[in-house]
């Protein structure tokens, strides 16, 4: 990514202690399974999330077409995601697992943001609480993140 960001700088990452794991709540295959993407998929009518820092999020249905969104992040690999936008948001593979019982039901929205945020406390205090929430309304065990 460093030779792709040139003649940019890469931003300094945070320094965060590791991640604590936390116990399922439930077997996968009972459970609601949420979808988090950073690739910046919204609607057509939607307003276009920004290219970077952007700390908003929009939710994106199941049952959309796929057809009708787009893909806001501007990174050098979206080209894949332009071609077959399950590269960075795989909602027919999800819903095909769904239909095959490898998990109880997928959440009705996915939530989507941009992957190039670099105010980070901003991102934990303020936009990841609200997330948390969405999944919470919509009795989500356990998310799934496809970083983009």
């Amino acid at each position: 990514m460093t030779e792709l960001m040139a003649p940019k700088v890469y931003p300094a990452q945070p320094d965060m202690p590791p991640p604590r794991l936390t116990p399922l709540r439930k077997p996968v295959e009972g459970s609601t399974i949420g979808v988090f993407v950073s690739a910046g998929v919204h609607h057509r009518d939607q307003a276009p999330l920004g290219e970077t820092n952007d700390l908003s999020y929009r939710l994106i249905h199941r049952d959309t077409p796929l057809s009708e969104l787009l893909v806001a992040h501007k990174t050098p690999v979206r080209k894949w995601a332009l071609d077959d936008l399950n590269v960075a948001y795989p909602r027919d593979r999800l819903l095909e697992l769904e239909a095959e019982g490898t998990f109880a039901r997928l959440a009705d929205n996915a939530v989507s943001m941009v992957g190039t945020v670099a105010l980070y406390t901003e991102l934990i205090n303020e936009t990841v609480p609200k997330i948390m929430a969405e999944f919470d309304a919509q009795g989500v065990d356990l998310a799934w993140l496809f970083p983009f």
